[in-house]
């Protein structure tokens, strides 16, 4: 095409989205800051500006020893093109000349208001509270979320994107832009935007298929369901790249070398690249771009999704004991041994409350633990940024190994630590990120070379002190060699994260600062720092995960997902269900009486595998084999007049392979190489060594999933707690029985309960087979099956309130039986010798 005919194309596009835009009754306009200028003066000394004019900038004051500035040393620039506080002279005096001069503190308005919702003040109206703006769900505050009370008592000003100052916030209807542009297929309804609610739908012409959704809706986000509809035929070498709601796409040919550029309509911010190339593997560079409203933010679950094929993946180590599934799950690391530094960057400037500061603290613990959780030698860098660089947790001290050490770290730091320093200067923090690296870089001993990074950076704001951080990138990249590109796909051992929190943040200069990858999103937009902790409770979750004992923690009691407990099974035989957890993806183990019936002449008969189904995570598959423990024996105390004998009450069921996933994976088992991995214990250790681990004290903390729902508290009673704890079960005994409590209850058996201070809860009727487990390292492993209880409390309905005392389960170990499970699971799972 020649360009003159591309240059009239697109300019007939640009006329025929301003004509739908006319037609759409919506008024969109974005806040745009006015620059301060740079002509200002002190008598008898100099001035520095942080960030030019920019808004947001500091203007510093400087004198020659012995002098200070004069009333003030320092302004700031507003929204309004204005350097705040109004002074018309300062001037360099000698020191204490003036004596304790102190400007008169002036509070800014509490009785602000917002046509169609509310207003909240983070600090009484004093200098540096922020006021923030609430409107009901389906609307935005227009034009800003926040202003900020400057030190004249006045509140930050709101502009329109035309520079037009406005007095009064609104709350405006949030909606959706449209699809504009479907190659060699066609789109209904045809317009710039749409509400929540409304829907859009896609199809292709004849000869052309189409990938993406069939229809798309509007959610109360600002974005849309499902994902971006293409049509292609695949007769190029790079697949149709399509084109984003709310841009428009040039370039109409997908061969290697190509380039096809995007465009977002009037009033959307890029995030994204907004070129991408046809590469020599015939995949397109980057990622697909995005087009953003002022009041456009990523869902948490979303983001956390998109992390699954990146972050999540450095983490997943591949190892002998499962291998991952087909579909590409991202990167993995590629040496014999794991090892990660993960830097995390927090925003501390004056713009973020306490309340935020506390979420996003707490948002970090949460990510530092999940992390911890994983088979990789690790490294965690903790650094706070105002206007100055403060290092919660320096990566080259040997203690940032130490979770529990990094954790008490975080715990004590303050928002106060920056004193009244309280600009945004991102570019000391990512240079404090450097001089890190080139220390381990000059230490031999950090394997720098086999190590990944990860560095997350959260803000919420402009970068308004320092140089530009985007001029601390390049050095980085080349602490590992890596040239300066517009794809940083084979960087493998560098992956920076950016997380854009509220409404007031820069992303293009965001976007600039993270990571460009292939199929691989870098950059984020979150709503508030409560966001942000969902985002770091799910974002390790798991999806890409194959290791053992990984769970997403429960968020409440009420939560009924398998992600809580994705190594939870069902047993079905007949109308009978009983419980079990996944090994590998071929064993479940349970109970053997779960496979047993009893006769109406007492007689003992076993179920067939076809007469078993098992239910998990991701559907339902039919038993192939039942691996019943050999000296399993119901009757084995009927001469001694016991009814009904449950040790060894043990069983493997193997199926047709159960697909590994975040809804479906296995419980860590004790003595395995696995297991040893997720302790991170020595290579040569021993099974006595991951008992002594996992079972230290007397009254064990435990658990176990009650009811086929959720996960319950109890506690294992052993050693010097053991003996009075099954003697509550002497009363199950019959008279007339001549066995003796340790003929009954062997040293195979588990004893749980609770004491008069601490109430437990018991196992329910059905819950049989079920897993009772430990967490450590934020790993699940079980250490036993449920077997029988002494109290029948409840069944699968019941909602008990007050637990028992005196009542008592019973639980087949997992340890003594160690041979009989490697027998049977050896080619599946690596055992220790």
């Amino acid at each position: 095409m020649h360009y003159a005919t591309v240059c009239f194309v697109i300019f007939f596009m640009y006329i025929s989205v301003c004509e739908v835009q006319s037609q759409y009754d919506y008024e969109y306009e974005d806040n745009l800051p006015k620059n301060c200028t740079t002509s200002e003066s002190i008598t008898g000394g100099t001035v520095e500006y942080s960030n030019g004019g920019a808004a947001g900038s500091l203007l510093i004051y400087h004198c020659s020893a012995g002098f200070e500035p004069y009333p003030i040393s320092q302004k700031v620039c507003s929204s309004d093109g204005e350097w705040k506080p109004k002074v018309s002279r300062v001037k360099c005096e000698e020191t204490n000349d003036y004596g304790d001069y102190e400007e008169t503190q002036k509070n800014c308005t509490l009785k602000v208001s917002i046509k169609g919702g509310s207003v909240s003040y983070s600090n009484k109206g004093l200098e540096g509270s922020v006021l923030t703006y609430h409107c009901k769900a389906g609307h935005y505050p227009f034009p800003a979320t926040q202003r900020v009370c400057d030190r004249d008592g006045e509140w930050s000003a709101m502009r329109l994107l035309n520079g037009q100052k406005i007095l009064k916030a609104v709350c405006k209807e949030i909606l959706c832009p449209a699809q504009l542009q479907l190659d060699n297929g066609q789109f209904w309804p045809r317009r710039q935007w749409f509400k929540i609610g409304e829907k859009q739908t896609f199809s292709c012409h004849e000869g052309f298929v189409l990938t993406g959704s069939a229809e798309r809706n509007c959610t109360q986000w600002g974005g849309w369901t499902g994902t971006t509809p293409v049509c292609d035929n695949q007769s190029e070498d790079c697949k149709n790249p399509g084109t984003p709601p709310g841009a428009l796409r040039s370039g109409e040919r997908f061969r290697i070398g190509d380039k096809v550029h995007y465009l977002c309509q009037s009033g959307l911010d890029m995030l994204g690249p907004s070129e991408r190339h046809c590469l020599d593997s015939k995949e397109w560079s980057g990622a697909e771009p995005r087009c953003y409203a002022q009041y456009t933010y990523d869902q948490p679950d979303a983001v956390a999704q998109a992390l699954g094929g990146s972050l999540t993946a450095v983490m997943d180590v591949s190892h002998p004991d499962f291998k991952k599934q087909e579909q590409a799950l991202g990167r993995t690391i590629r040496v014999a041994e794991g090892r990660l530094n993960v830097f995390i960057l927090l925003d501390t400037s004056a713009s973020i409350s306490p309340e935020s500061f506390h979420l996003a603290k707490n948002a970090t613990i949460q990510l530092v633990q999940k992390l911890d959780s994983y088979e990789v030698t690790m490294r965690f860098g903790i650094i706070s940024y105002a206007s100055e660089a403060k290092e919660i947790v320096s990566i080259t001290n040997d203690l940032s190994q130490d979770v529990h050490y990094v954790m008490r770290k975080l715990h004590e730091f303050s928002d106060k630590s920056h004193g009244s320093k309280r600009g945004t200067n991102l570019h000391d923090a990512l240079n404090k990120v450097y001089e890190e690296l080139a220390l381990l870089r000059e230490n031999k001993r950090s394997h720098f070379n086999e190590t990944q990074n990860v560095i997350i950076i959260a803000t919420d704001g402009y970068s308004n002190m320092g140089p530009n951080p985007i001029n601390i990138l390049p050095k980085i990249r080349n602490l590992f060699g890596y040239k300066s590109s517009i794809d940083h796909t084979k960087e493998e051992l560098l992956d920076v994260y950016v997380f854009a929190v509220g409404q007031q943040v820069n992303k293009k200069e965001l976007q600039s600062i993270a990571s460009v990858k292939k199929d691989e999103r870098h950059v984020f937009v979150l709503k508030d720092y409560r966001q942000l902790g969902l985002v770091f409770n799910q974002m390790i979750s798991d999806s890409a995960v194959t290791k053992c004992g990984v769970a997403q923690e429960e968020q409440d009691k009420s939560e009924t997902s398998y992600t809580s407990k994705p190594w939870h099974v069902d047993i079905l035989w007949g109308p009978r269900t009983c419980r079990g957890s996944i090994l590998t993806k071929s064993m479940v183990l349970t109970a053997a009486h779960c496979l047993i019936k009893v006769d109406s002449d007492e007689s003992v008969s076993t179920a067939s595998a076809e007469d078993i189904t098992v239910q998990h995570g991701n559907g339902r598959v039919k038993a192939m084999e039942l691996i019943l423990h050999p000296r399993f024996d119901l009757k084995g105390l009927k001469d001694k007049n016991v009814k009904e004998f449950y040790d060894y009450d043990i069983a493997l069921i193997r199926l047709s392979d159960i697909t590994i996933s975040k809804n479906a994976r296995p419980i860590c088992l004790p003595c395995t190489s696995s297991s040893n991995r997720a302790l991170r214990m020595a290579p040569d250790s021993t099974c006595d060594q991951h008992k002594n681990m996992l079972l230290h004290l007397d009254e064990t903390p435990a658990q176990f999933i009650r009811q086929g729902t959720h996960r319950s508290d109890t506690r294992i009673h052993i050693g010097a707690k053991r003996g009075s704890c099954i003697e509550e079960a002497r009363s199950t005994i019959p008279e007339h029985s001549t066995a003796s409590l340790s003929e009954v209850i062997t040293d195979r058996f588990m004893c749980t309960g609770g004491t008069e201070k601490n109430r437990v809860q018991l196992t329910c009727k059905g819950d049989s087979g079920g897993p009772l487990f430990l967490r450590k390292r934020m790993r699940y492993f079980q250490v036993a099956v449920v077997s029988w209880g002494t109290k029948q409390i409840c069944d699968s309905q019941t909602d008990v309130k007050e637990w028992p005392q005196d009542a008592r389960d019973f639980h087949i170990s997992v340890f003594p039986l160690m041979p009989w499970l490697k027998q049977h699971l050896h080619e599946e799972l690596e055992f220790l010798p």
